[in-house]
């Protein structure tokens, strides 16, 4: 089974990739867009959020649901420090794979480590490489919403009294500094290839012990990821205020893989519509199942249709 999932946030207000900072100003991340504008294509920076972080939040949802239900998880992984097996595993502490080659090896490691199972690895010493099951694209605006997206930088005291300073000979103890924040209707997409997980990429294929659970767990992480926005850095002073705009998810047996959320809601379902038909037709297979959840506007009030609805 493959899932495939598209969602448009309304975020306001959030901090969740900032990148650098140059003295006391601290850049969000920002990404080039380009999009078409009467008969030209226009290039603009907009706010953006990596889906390198959005991948560290899944993982470590994931981390904490295997947890709970006794799956294998590295011990670095469950200090929140997500490094994969490489060329060196000497950080692996513990770890009875350092013998086995080929799939033997892909096998131990994915045995040991949910994590790895689900996000993958490479190891160049093994020869081995273990491609990431879950997939997330760069969180950022809308097509449709990239004019009403926005970058704004806030301005903060750091306090101390005078004694404080007196007793740690430091002015910077005190200090003032800015923090850009953004908003925007922004679109996420990503797949989760479910089949693949719980056993080896390399030949040959072998399976490891309840497979099953492994694939329950790396799906209900990805429910609360999506659907309580559970990743990002600053959420303890810079929690973004977050409305779901629309979620689709798509459960195919092949490969199938959703569009932004972007546009008219109603054109965006006659094109997902029409475009699992054809895909299923092509390849002789069962329509991709799409379902999905979206607030739809009628005058001024947002009107909630009924969650995970059949398409």
């Amino acid at each position: 089974m493959w899932i495939s999932f598209s969602v448009r946030y309304l975020v306001n207000v959030e901090d969740l990739n900032n990148v650098e900072s140059a003295g006391n100003y601290v850049r969000h991340r920002r990404a080039p867009l380009v999009f078409k504008e009467k008969d030209s294509y226009t290039v603009t920076y907009v706010p953006a959020v990596s889906g390198e972080m959005i991948a560290h939040g899944y993982q470590m949802n994931l981390v904490e649901l295997a947890l709970q239900r006794n799956l294998p998880v590295d011990n670095l992984a469950k200090q929140g420090i997500l490094i994969k097996r490489g060329s060196d595993d000497k950080v692996h502490e513990g770890t009875k794979c350092d013998d086995k080659k080929g799939s033997d090896y892909e096998l131990c490691v994915i045995d040991e480590d949910v994590v790895e199972d689900v996000a993958g690895f490479m190891n160049p010493n093994k020869l081995v490489k273990r491609t990431s099951n879950i997939a997330f694209s760069y969180m950022v605006p809308a097509i449709d919403a990239v004019k009403a997206s926005t970058i704004s930088s806030q301005f903060h005291v750091r306090y101390a009294n005078k004694e404080l300073m007196d007793k740690y000979k430091n002015e910077n103890i005190q200090s003032l500094y800015n923090i850009e924040t953004a908003s925007a209707s922004y679109v996420l997409t990503g797949y989760l290839n479910v089949n693949s997980i719980g056993k080896t990429q390399n030949y040959p294929v072998k399976e490891v012990d309840k497979k099953k659970d492994r694939e329950k767990v790396a799906l209900d992480a990805l429910m609360i990821t999506l659907t309580q926005f559970l990743f990002g850095a600053k959420l303890t002073r810079f929690k973004p205020i977050v409305e779901i705009e629309a979620l689709f998810v798509s459960a195919s047996e092949k490969p199938f893989n959703l569009p932004p959320v972007t546009g008219d809601i109603k054109k965006y379902i006659d094109l997902v519509n029409s475009t699992t038909d054809s895909f299923a037709k092509v390849l002789n297979i069962k329509r991709p199942v799409v379902k999905y959840y979206l607030k739809e506007e009628k005058g001024n009030v947002n009107t909630p249709i009924d969650a995970f609805t059949v398409m």
